[in-house]
């Protein structure tokens, strides 16, 4: 069947995109796929950084929904992978995967929705000029979801996200973990504890909290004579200050922070750890500001497959991913975090149980398994539309 699979931000090469990725490499031995995009994929890039093989797939250009909606109709299957997008489908089957919906939003922002709604719907009929583009701006800002009608099945990246469709765009969501592959296999350990994650400032939401992991490990470190604990992930410019502020912070002790560091040395750090630290979600309040936590926790997965024992702030996608007591920890407060880390730096035996444990549960998130479920649901969706 021909086949559409639309991504807005192919190259990003983020997590999105590995997952767009995914879906039309699992799809393109059976099916005609297309990937539809502002601008042609570069084959070479999502081989080299996502280890996604997309040879087998054709490219049509869309530079935005309106576009893909249209383009949409010349297919049999609509798959819409793209962050919040609004396009209609028109075709037969069509699959839209959940990243995250948004946030539910102040009442203030819920009552400026309202009203760009009501001034879009005067300006409906306008089809050029100034006044056009007036009204997409309005349509953007009402988030109207009447073209979730349009597709056949929702997929979402985890329960946590399934439960935030059903409540902000008011349809059913299956579950479809996102494909991992560890590119890290364990190595020779050592005292080491280690957290992955870009830095961004809280001002901008979705902070992985470092600063709040470096206190925690400042006040455990007493009693964690010989342990370390490595900070890596990006950094940019608009979170410059963020990034500053815990390189200052742990001067003086037994961390290392390290910004923008090569993929080498991010492999060597987590193939030593022993301990994987979490902090996504850490203080903020999943009712108000959903898209503050960790939606899935593709680092979460890729460190367990290292052989590191996660300790994860209990909510969302890492609560998903490690069971608690048998993989690895939750944790709620910094009290929780230090209790449970102390416990398996004490315990040799139980370190290697749940490090072996953490290994098996990764492969749950394999891409064959990916595949195949992928490939169910594509199945049942043509079978409901015959």
């Amino acid at each position: 069947m021909k086949v559409a699979v639309f991504n807005l931000y192919w190259a990003t090469y983020g997590g999105g995109e590995q997952v767009a990725g995914a879906i039309a490499m699992a799809l393109a031995d059976d099916h005609e796929v297309t990937l539809l995009g502002p601008e042609p994929i570069s084959l070479e890039a999502m081989r080299a950084r996502l280890g996604i093989d997309l040879a087998g797939c054709g490219y049509r250009r869309v530079s935005d929904d309106e576009a893909a909606s249209t383009a949409s109709a010349d297919f049999e299957i609509f798959i819409n992978t793209t962050y919040l997008s609004t396009a209609e489908n028109l075709a037969p089957v069509g699959l839209y995967y959940v990243h995250f919906p948004g946030s539910p939003g102040t009442p203030s922002q819920r009552a400026r929705r309202t009203v760009a709604r009501g001034l879009a719907n005067r300006l409906r009929h306008v089809k050029a000029g100034k006044l056009k583009a007036v009204h997409v701006g309005l349509e953007r800002r009402a988030r109207r979801t009447t073209w979730a009608a349009s597709y056949t099945t929702f997929l979402s990246n985890s329960a946590f996200t399934a439960g935030w469709v059903k409540r902000l765009w008011k349809v059913h969501s299956e579950v479809l973990y996102p494909p991992v592959q560890p590119e890290v296999l364990p190595g020779s350990k050592s005292p080491t504890i280690v957290s992955l994650g870009r830095f961004f400032d809280p001002k901008f939401g979705h902070c992985k909290r470092q600063l709040d992991l470096l206190r925690a490990f400042i006040a455990l470190e007493p009693h964690a004579a010989g342990w370390r604990l490595e900070l890596v992930g990006g950094a940019d410019a608009s979170s410059r200050e963020y990034a500053l502020a815990v390189r200052r912070e742990a001067q003086g002790h037994a961390v290392g922070v390290h910004f923008n560091a090569p993929r080498t040395l991010v492999r060597e750090t987590l193939a030593e750890a022993s301990i994987f630290w979490h902090g996504g979600g850490f203080e903020e309040d999943p009712k108000t500001h959903p898209e503050r936590f960790e939606h899935f926790g593709i680092a979460v997965v890729e460190a367990m497959a290292a052989g590191a024992v996660p300790i994860v702030f209990g909510a969302a996608g890492p609560a998903e991913i490690v069971r608690h007591g048998i993989d690895g920890f939750h944790w709620h407060t910094q009290q929780e975090l230090a209790q449970y880390t102390r416990q398996l730096m004490g315990d040799s035996t139980m370190l290697a149980t749940m490090s072996a444990s953490a290994q098996q549960r990764a492969t749950a998130y394999s891409s064959a398994n990916f595949a195949k479920g992928l490939r169910d649901v594509v199945a049942q969706a043509l079978s409901s539309t015959r």
